[in-house]
């Protein structure tokens, strides 16, 4: 595979966004549901969706789950951009998933290395991400979440012939390394973001399930250096942040985005807890909204 150009691929504000589970005998997705909380994105001005990542509870989701539900949405996304999470625990069912992913019009793959044994060598990485990327013409986006997975070194991204990565450890110096060796970073942590951002082409937000017209007026904020404006509502999406924080930030994520639009959003599916009935999720919604001023 030839090495992948990180200009004009990905750019802008992509949602992790969550998946709608019932409390049914299987947790089974509703993806109805799923596809109205899409297009209520798309009609917020996000720049993609990036479907089971962690936010989307891609772990707990099956390869033929994923299946049914990006065939689903690859028909009615329009001009979104769908870039789907291939987090699956073996090489076996990652390329499966990235077979299935070649049918479809997807801007990208993001692909988590397998995220069972610790440690793991670089060349065992490069290893991995070799087979990964002989199976697919889509660009590839590695991902770098530490505090859950196998981090990804910056020489593993800089080596490959990948588009870039997901940063989502935000270690001092690994996206100014990554950008300066010409790769791409899409921001995974939502800490100070207007500084992070400075480093990255866009970012992967949870917060935009359910204020999206935020991080996209923040991404702007950024591109435009407007220094204050950018400055006042990243310290609003931090107390947003903080409230999803109280519980499973996916199971909070979907009460709040279930107040904005009126979709099902559903629950959780174990090992994760459901959020408690006592949670204000209108109150909590109504604030997220009200913005910096509110």
């Amino acid at each position: 595979m030839q090495p992948q150009d990180s200009t004009g691929v990905l750019e802008g504000v992509y949602a992790a966004n969550v998946t709608p589970f019932r409390d049914d005998e299987r947790w089974s997705i509703d993806v109805d549901a799923y596809l109205g909380h899409v297009r209520w994105l798309a009609e917020r001005g996000v720049t993609g969706v990036i479907p089971f990542g962690t936010n989307g509870e891609g772990p707990s989701v099956a390869t033929h789950e994923k299946h049914a539900v990006l065939d689903a949405l690859a028909p009615v996304a329009g001009s979104l951009q769908i870039v789907p999470t291939v987090a699956e625990g073996n090489l076996p069912d990652t390329l499966d998933l990235l077979a299935h992913l070649e049918d479809l019009p997807v801007a990208a793959v993001m692909v988590l290395p397998p995220y069972y044994f610790k440690p793991v060598s670089a060349d065992g990485l490069r290893r991995f991400y070799e087979r990964a990327l002989a199976a697919t013409r889509h660009p590839v986006v590695l991902y770098h979440i530490p505090k859950y997975a196998i981090p990804v070194p910056t020489e593993v991204v800089i080596d490959l012939p990948v588009w870039g990565v997901k940063d989502s450890g935000g270690e001092a110096g690994y996206a100014a390394a990554v950008r300066a060796a010409g790769k791409g970073v899409l921001v995974g942590t939502e800490d100070d973001l207007p500084a992070r951002l400075r480093t990255a082409q866009g970012s992967i937000s949870a917060l935009a399930n359910i204020v999206p017209e935020q991080v996209v007026s923040l991404y702007a904020h950024v591109r435009a250096d407007r220094t204050a404006e950018a400055a006042a509502l990243s310290a609003h999406l931090q107390e947003v942040r903080a409230m999803t924080k109280e519980y499973a930030a996916p199971g909070v994520l979907k009460k709040i985005a279930e107040q904005r639009h009126g979709y099902p959003m559903g629950t959780v599916r174990p090992p994760l807890t459901p959020v408690p009935t006592t949670f204000a999720a209108a109150a909590a919604a109504e604030r997220a909204v009200a913005g910096p001023t509110g």
